[in-house]
């Protein structure tokens, strides 16, 4: 099994913070490295943003249980009715991220009492929150995570399969019949949104620890949104291509026109060249329709084509705007070319036409 830092970090702050529990003579000294637990976060803002919350509702916490303590005693059902509070209070404020360790630290703080003399409960309960958080939070600093890497090869997982959904629709029109939509051609395009969405959940790591970073990184959002919107106009192609004649001349013009596309994403891709859009647009409509030659017959049968070459001019002008996207990250080194024609394989493999 593959032990990530993240991992590492959580153990090492659960060790260190119940060493500095039981130096302190705080008791349950295990309570601090349960805490530390939840100060390891994804990126270095959310421990810091968690230790902060946290803190705040433990000393809060440990405040109304102290105080219920001593005012009505730490029966039973007044420990039950103190900890209704404090949630009410953490939903009414909409603090439930600290809920769980708010009633955790109410309920020890009460059931401690009896133990320790005057607030020293409280006082106990919040030390082991500050020592248990401040650990955490150090170590998750100390090295800091590291989502860069995964970025870039979620970036060139995308890029490289919005291209194999090309070729595969490619393969369908010259076999002259559609993979159909639901479910083969719709689970294929699920698995590439869910590429896209796993990165712009990185992404947004990566955006938050940017004021560690002594670049200005930030981080590949916006390509993943122009990704999103160049899979949406795959979907579009693909459903429009469902309701296309394809014994119509059209299919091999088209067929054409796909592989003009695919080597201008290619171009984009790998040299870091623009596509020109200037040239590529106006032949992204069908022939009989720039020649003038249609009868209203004929644009029945051309309307979904028609449809597809839409979708089409709207994925270039993505790949255009991807190919800014990228020049504003040096360091992103997309996918190379035998990783196309790996995934290429797997799909027809995986998911043969017909």
């Amino acid at each position: 099994m593959f032990v990530g830092l993240r991992v590492v970090k959580t153990v090492i702050a659960i060790a260190v913070s119940i060493t500095i529990a039981r130096l302190l003579h705080l008791e349950p000294d295990h309570f601090a490295g349960i805490v530390s637990m939840l100060a390891v976060q994804p990126s270095v803002y959310r421990s810091l943003h968690h230790t902060l919350s946290h803190m705040a509702s433990a000393l809060l916490a440990s405040a109304l249980g102290i105080t219920a303590v001593l005012t009505l005693g730490s029966g039973p059902l007044v420990i039950a009715a103190t900890a209704l509070v404090v949630m009410a209070l953490h939903v009414k404020l909409g603090r439930t991220a600290s809920l769980a360790l708010a009633v955790i630290v109410t309920v020890n703080t009460m059931g401690t009492a009896d133990e320790l003399t005057g607030g020293m409960a409280a006082y106990n309960q919040f030390l082991l929150v500050l020592v248990g958080m401040t650990v955490g939070t150090a170590v998750n600093a100390i090295r800091k995570p590291v989502h860069r890497e995964r970025e870039d090869v979620l970036l060139a997982k995308s890029e490289t399969m919005l291209r194999v959904l090309f070729y595969y629709i490619q393969i369908d029109l010259r076999a002259g019949k559609m993979t159909p939509y639901k479910p083969d051609m719709r689970l294929q395009i699920e698995e590439v949104r869910s590429y896209i969405e796993s990165g712009k959940a990185v992404s947004q790591l990566v955006r938050e620890d940017r004021w560690l970073s002594r670049g200005e990184d930030p981080g590949a959002g916006e390509l993943f949104q122009t990704y999103e919107t160049m899979i949406e106009r795959i979907r579009d192609l693909v459903k429009a291509l469902q309701k296309a004649d394809l014994s119509h001349p059209e299919a091999v013009r088209l067929i054409r026109v796909l592989g003009l596309l695919i080597r201008a994403q290619e171009r984009t891709t790998e040299r870091g060249r623009s596509i020109p859009l200037r040239y590529l647009l106006p032949v992204l409509k069908p022939a009989a329709v720039q020649d003038g030659r249609t009868g209203a017959e004929d644009i029945a049968r051309l309307f979904p084509y028609y449809q597809a070459y839409e979708a089409m001019a709207d994925y270039a002008r993505g790949l255009e705007a991807s190919r800014r996207a990228v020049d504003a990250r040096p360091a992103f080194r997309p996918a190379p070319v035998k990783r196309l024609g790996t995934a290429l394989r797997s799909k027809l493999f995986d998911h043969p036409t017909g």
